[in-house]
């Protein structure tokens, strides 16, 4: 088994099952590119164990590992894999309907996507991001992830969020969130702007750029008498945040900031569902 990891943040770890070493080495290297850690295995033994005492975001696994066929396997796989999604590589023939009678045998089988073979980057970008997708969507609480300086501060406000509900991560700076979480599923970070090293405005605009789906409250004092705390907060809303809190605050302005970000992942949640509603079928 072999872990690849890389530099910066990263979205999630990808769990891949390929007997062809190269090729296995080979989509780890583009997994590392596009921000995911990747754990490589290359036979059914590996990947069961790995599955077993791991959780992955994804698993990638060849239609094909030492030339047994896996989707006879898919069941076994299943039965360790908790809330972990499928996609099965393969080789696609050419003609609509030999493509469409392999992803008919994979989904069939209890494969979530497909991934054809020779992996093209921008086909692994597209499953990625489904990928994120499908755990966004099974996620029931909203993630926030409060980053703060101020220790006390920083756990007072993690603590009163878990009290009413929220799944809370905290951080120090936003090295540390770019770094050290798994940003692919938060939902929210409430971060204060006036902190040490990159600083909460230029974090918000890294995480607007890398990772759209969070939205941000950004919190701050002022600095002197003549830049006060919206001032300071004006330029976090220039860089991309949502909802702007002055410091000091009181618990009620910050549940209901915190409750409008949230909102927009309940209306996001109704809306996916009314698409999947055939209107003719009602009643």
């Amino acid at each position: 088994m072999n872990a690849e990891r890389g530099p910066s943040a990263s979205y999630g770890s990808v769990l891949v099952l390929d007997s062809d070493k190269e090729q296995a080495r080979e989509m780890a290297r583009q997994l590392t590119r596009q921000n995911w850690n990747s754990v490589l295995c290359f036979n059914e033994v590996m990947a069961i164990r790995s599955l077993k005492h791991n959780r992955f975001q994804l698993f990638v696994m060849d239609g094909y590992v030492d030339g047994v066929d896996m989707l006879k396997k898919v069941d076994a796989f299943k039965a360790q894999m908790q809330d972990t999604p499928l996609a099965l590589m393969s080789f696609v023939w050419k003609g609509a309907g030999a493509s469409q009678k392999v992803r008919d045998q994979a989904l069939k089988a209890g494969a979530d996507f497909m991934l054809p073979k020779p992996v093209d980057p921008s086909e692994l970008k597209i499953l990625l991001a489904e990928t994120l997708k499908y755990h966004r969507a099974r996620q029931a609480d909203f993630h926030v992830l409060v980053v703060d300086p101020d220790v006390q501060l920083r756990t007072f406000i993690g603590m009163t969020l878990q009290q009413v509900g929220y799944k809370v991560s905290v951080a120090n700076t936003m090295e540390d969130v770019l770094f050290d979480h798994n940003l692919g599923l938060v939902d929210a970070v409430v971060t204060a702007v006036l902190i040490p090293g990159m600083g909460g405005v230029e974090g918000i605009m890294q995480l607007r750029k890398d990772y759209p789906h969070i939205r941000t409250l950004a919190m701050s004092e002022g600095i002197n008498d003549k830049i006060g705390a919206m001032h300071v907060l004006a330029a976090a809303k220039d860089a991309g945040a949502e909802e702007l809190l002055p410091k000091p605050f009181v618990i009620p302005e910050l549940l209901n900031a915190v409750a409008r970000l949230a909102k927009h992942k309940i209306q996001a949640k109704n809306e996916a569902a009314k698409a999947v509603i055939d209107p003719t079928k009602v009643g």
